[in-house]
């Protein structure tokens, strides 16, 4: 009797099919969280734009195995063999995604244990008051642009806190950091995908 062949199946991931798709979804995301001024809209934005952060690193190791291993080698600094190590990689190279990793495992799993220690938390005056804030269009924008880039950000937005028990941090900030590094990478992975490699 013929062994039948396994059905491949399309992604369940609503249109969602490549890292850059996961890139876009990251900005559209930070967008989101920049423009609310309800107090659960800017969690949930941030939540999320923080958990899709970190996804990005299984759908880029998913399409990074065209790559040469010793083009990752190189940039690593050590053999890049499997999705931990890669993870490993990444947050070496930018450890606002070491956050994103915390906030992304404890939404899950309800706990983190690793390094960096580190607590979220939201501007105490939304306690007060969890309905929108700035109705009347009182609301301020901050401005931030890790890399000449200019988002801005409602007050409210701009009091989404990561603090590591020293200091305070703003959430827009690692997340901007985030998503900058992931539009670098991606666009040098998409370089090195389309260069023919000699030997291979």
């Amino acid at each position: 009797m013929p062994t039948r062949e396994p059905q491949v199946t399309p992604p369940k991931t609503f249109a969602i099919n490549s890292s850059r798709d996961m890139l876009e979804k990251l900005k559209r995301e930070i967008e989101r969280l920049a423009g609310a001024i309800i107090r659960q809209e800017i969690v949930d934005h941030g939540q999320n734009a923080a958990m899709t952060a970190w996804h990005l690193t299984d759908w880029t190791w998913r399409e990074i195995h065209s790559i040469p291993l010793r083009t990752l080698t190189a940039n690593g600094g050590m053999p890049i063999r499997e999705l931990k190590q890669f993870q490993e990689f990444v947050k070496r190279s930018c450890a606002e995604l070491a956050y994103c990793e915390g906030i992304a495992v404890s939404t899950r799993h309800f706990t983190f244990s690793k390094l960096p220690v580190f607590s979220t938390r939201v501007a105490e005056r939304f306690k007060i008051n969890q309905d929108s804030i700035g109705k009347d269009g009182g609301a301020t924008l901050h401005q931030f642009s890790p890399m000449g880039e200019s988002v801005s950000y409602t007050t409210q937005a701009a009091e989404l806190w990561i603090t590591d028990g020293r200091s305070l941090t703003a959430a827009a900030e690692i997340l901007e950091n985030a998503f900058q590094w992931w539009r670098k990478f991606i666009d040098e992975m998409s370089c090195a995908l389309e260069t023919p490699v000699l030997g291979r």
